[in-house]
């Protein structure tokens, strides 16, 4: 009998396909230079994207030295090889600066160097890549760019398999994947476990929807970026990501579509960047600019309170105080412009009092700690147990909650939001305070992801109300919705809340009808 003979043939196929798709993946990308360097930095290969930049074709350049693309003064200092010594004993050196073409013409080029290793751990040679980055370093500052660094590896070895798998696996700052027709994974790279976190055999075979949010599968995100990936050989996209923790992270990908020789689609590379540090400092400098927006909306109404609310009762002082000088002698005159005199001041003292007051809130708050909020309540209707006596008001409460908040913040809340219930009132007061949990997607204006969880109170009162169109006029300083003399106040109160609200985190609307009262609603977040 004789011996059963493995077949191979399938095999050597199989690795001669995946040796293709390798080159294919490198050779058909423009939009970089991939190179390979020998362990003395002579250029052994050249890519469609090292010609569309450098300018030199591959006959002009392989054999020669890389340096030959630094500027005089870069090769004065030996630049091209303390990269390659950096290379050679850090894993890769990233550097970006001012390279050469052919015809001495200039491009800011970003390019990444990887010591590629043999079976006992030597350099065996190294890989190049270069991104011609001129018009981002012309047009863009650095916040702005989200991918100065941003390096693919289209580009494989040609001189094995092994090497062209070496030079991706090799590469930690990037998740380089290839895709088949239908988004299916074939490969996995250090760079892809390191941002992704999923190990080659937990995701190898799985399609790259994976990686992406509920929302964006349920979107087709995508297939459409497939799509436009076929129909105009790459696609870019930046967006939120899932790692196989279930946390998320900012990526810039692109893909793009590999051809066969006769241009027929065999399948995508992607290439992934995480940037989620640059992410969170865009948008904490959206927010800074945001917040500064705020400060200066408030430093113009600061100048209106001093040139309108402020001024109005200095002119009356001025104006009576010259007919009492007049009317010195009559006593009657005399005593009453010396009250209007001092009604005047006592308005004028108020406001400086509130502005003061709202100006404090604006630096820096003290520590947040526990703060019970049923106690917070009792202490203030202490304080306004004389009103509320005055006025017959009825205060109803049902079980507060205990949050992390500035306790003489939280009082100052807490009394201006009934004061105001009590001073616009045309009956007897009632009072309600109500609490509940509320979900982001619920507040008007929110800018939080859907699920954060927030502690609503809501101050419910049968006062005189206002017209719906007022509802966020009423937090704007000195903005006052009834004259001073039918009702009196500053028109900070409901400023001093919405400051205080905003110190916290939090937010505050207001709803009313015309004669039928008006409901706050405060919202205080449960991780805050």
């Amino acid at each position: 009998m004789g011996e059963n003979i493995p077949h191979t043939g399938h095999h050597t196929e199989d690795l001669r396909k995946s040796e293709d798709r390798y080159y294919k993946m490198i050779d058909e990308v423009e939009d970089y230079a991939i190179l390979l360097l020998d362990p003395q930095g002579i250029i052994l290969n050249w890519n469609k994207g090292a010609q569309k930049i450098k300018w030199y074709k591959e006959s002009e350049i392989i054999g020669k030295h890389f340096s030959i693309f630094y500027l005089p003064e870069d090769q004065a200092i030996r630049l091209p090889e303390t990269l390659l010594h950096k290379a050679a004993t850090d894993g890769r050196a990233i550097h970006e600066g001012w390279r050469l073409r052919k015809d001495g013409s200039r491009f800011w080029g970003s390019i990444t160097l990887t010591a590629l290793h043999g079976e006992q751990g030597e350099v065996v040679g190294y890989s190049k890549v270069t991104r011609d980055l001129t018009e981002k370093k012309q047009a863009e500052d650095q916040l702005k760019a989200y991918a100065e660094e941003l390096q693919q590896i289209n580009k494989a070895l040609r001189e094995s398999e092994e090497r062209y798998h070496k030079m991706i696996a090799e590469v930690q700052d990037y998740a380089i994947i290839l895709l088949d027709l239908q988004g299916n994974i074939m490969n996995w790279n250090a760079g892809a476990e390191k941002i992704k976190g999923y190990k080659a055999e937990e995701i190898i075979g799985k399609n790259f929807r994976l990686f992406y949010t509920e929302e964006d599968r349920k979107n087709s995100l995508p297939e459409l970026l497939l799509n436009r990936a076929a129909e105009n050989n790459r696609a870019t996209h930046e967006g939120w990501r899932i790692t196989q923790s279930g946390n998320r992270f900012w990526g810039s990908i692109v893909i793009t579509a590999l051809h066969n020789e006769q241009g027929d689609l065999i399948g995508y590379s992607k290439v992934t960047r995480d940037l989620t540090e640059k992410k969170k400092a865009d948008d904490k400098l959206n927010e800074y600019l945001h917040e500064l927006q705020q400060q200066n909306e408030e430093l113009d109404r600061f100048a209106y309170a001093a040139s309108h609310d402020l001024q109005e009762p200095l002119r009356k002082i001025q104006t009576f105080a010259d007919m009492l000088e007049q009317n010195i002698h009559d006593e009657v005159k005399a005593k009453k412009y010396l009250d209007k005199i001092n009604t005047s001041s006592e308005r004028m003292g108020n406001l400086i009092r509130s502005i003061l007051e709202f100006s404090r809130l604006s630096k820096d708050a003290p520590v947040k700690e526990l703060t019970d909020l049923n106690e917070i309540l009792r202490h203030v209707l202490t304080d306004q147990e004389l009103s509320i006596h005055e006025k017959q008001a009825t205060i109803e409460s049902g079980r507060l909650p205990s949050i992390r908040a500035i306790p003489l913040q939280m009082h100052q809340l807490f009394t201006n939001l009934i004061s105001n219930s009590l001073k616009y009132s045309q009956e007897k007061p009632v009072i309600t305070i109500r609490t509940s949990i509320a979900d982001s997607s619920e507040i008007p204006g929110a800018r939080l992801p859907q699920g954060t969880r927030f502690e609503h109170l809501t101050f419910t009162d049968n006062g005189i109300g206002f017209e719906p169109q007022y509802a966020d006029k009423i937090f704007t300083m000195f903005q006052r919705l009834h004259g001073k003399h039918e009702y009196s106040g500053t028109g900070i109160g409901l400023a001093l809340c919405k400051k205080i609200m905003d110190n916290h985190g939090g937010y505050i609307n207001a709803e009313s009808t015309p004669g039928k009262g008006a409901s706050f609603h405060i919202y205080f977040r449960q991780d805050a």
